[in-house]
């Protein structure tokens, strides 16, 4: 889409970020990054600069990014006994500093400041028992369709199970809510439903 509206695309990882920006004649329209490095690119970047991750990106083409961002909410009513699941989509193989069996929930268990029950889930392996948990944490959803997406997300209300995915919590739990969600046209309909 970028190429098709006669844009131009800039790739850079994380720490050739300020020098690539530093180079340009004009400041990008919009940094899209990797959510797992939201803090890094947020802190080399001015705070006017629109920004968001891929993983919100998917929230929004492939489901429902109201529902998603309301239930990152739940995150900081969590008591002990709730339960947490994360759910993947792929069934990838797990590396060292895995993004949903490590770093979510270390970063969940940070922010709520005690440990906490989390299952994970990958694949079509979506448990039919959700209503068991009080959050479910979803990734981006790149390798199911909208469809099967969709279904997640209305099985999860339907059991009154809150589910966010990944961009939103690391968003939310790094403090850059509303920032990243400013880019999308209906913003201002975010902010007045979740209150933000």
């Amino acid at each position: 889409e970028i190429l098709d509206t006669g844009a131009s695309a800039i790739i850079v990882k994380e720490r050739e970020l300020a020098e690539v920006l530093d180079n340009q004649k004009y400041p990008p329209r919009l940094v899209i990054t990797d959510s797992q490095v939201f803090h890094k690119v947020a802190s080399n970047l001015p705070p006017d600069q629109p920004l968001t991750s891929f993983s919100i990106l998917f929230a929004r083409n492939k489901g429902d990014l109201i529902t998603l961002v309301e239930g990152v909410k739940v995150v900081d009513s969590l008591q002990p006994g709730d339960k947490v699941l994360i759910a993947e989509a792929c069934t990838h193989h797990p590396q060292a500093d895995d993004i949903g069996r490590l770093k979510i929930p270390r970063w969940l268990r940070q922010r709520i400041g005690f440990d906490i029950k989390v299952d994970i889930t990958a694949g079509l392996d979506f448990p039919e028992n959700i209503e068991d948990y009080r959050l479910i944490i979803h990734c981006g959803g790149c390798m199911i369709n909208h469809k099967e997406m969709l279904y997640r997300l209305h099985t999860a209300r339907e059991s009154g199970v809150a589910i966010t995915n990944y961009g939103v919590f690391i968003a939310y739990v790094q403090g850059l809510i509303p920032r990243v969600l400013e880019v999308f046209p209906e913003f201002n309909l975010f902010t007045s439903r979740v209150g933000w």
